[in-house]
């Protein structure tokens, strides 16, 4: 997660300073930034899948649930973002470059602080979970 931050701060830290005249290097950096976006994404889904364990009868749920909620949760943000700023260039600017950043920082504080608080928790359900149904080979 550490490496997504600092792939995120490459591609998103340059729209602050672009220019109409520069305006074609959206094109460059924003791919950046969605690959570090990427790597959180895919890092988060692989801790569902963790704190899921061999649970297969909840795991549906949990997925579709995260889904919905990643999804409601970054429509209500950029509709918001647009709505407020749709006026204001300085605005707009800052929230490119540090929305991004921000977000991915929050994120790694929250998944080491759940990691710190909850990981003997985890362990625990991972291995009662193993006990009461062993996965099939």
């Amino acid at each position: 997660m550490l490496a997504a931050i600092v792939i995120i701060a490459i591609g998103s830290i340059p729209l602050l300073f672009i220019t109409p005249d520069l305006k074609y290097a959206i094109y460059v950096f924003a791919p950046i930034t969605q690959v570090g976006m990427a790597i959180m994404m895919n890092t988060s889904t692989s801790m569902i899948s963790d704190v899921i364990g061999n649970d297969a009868d909840s795991s549906a749920f949990v997925y579709g649930f995260y889904s919905f909620m990643d999804k409601i949760a970054n429509g209500v943000a950029i509709e918001r973002a647009i709505k407020l700023f749709e006026e204001d260039e300085t605005g707009l600017r800052w929230i490119m470059a540090a929305g991004p950043i921000s977000c991915a920082v929050l994120a790694f504080a929250l998944t080491y602080l759940g990691k710190v608080l909850y990981s003997d928790k985890l362990a625990k359900l991972t291995i009662k979970s193993s006990v009461k149904r062993p996965m099939a080979h």
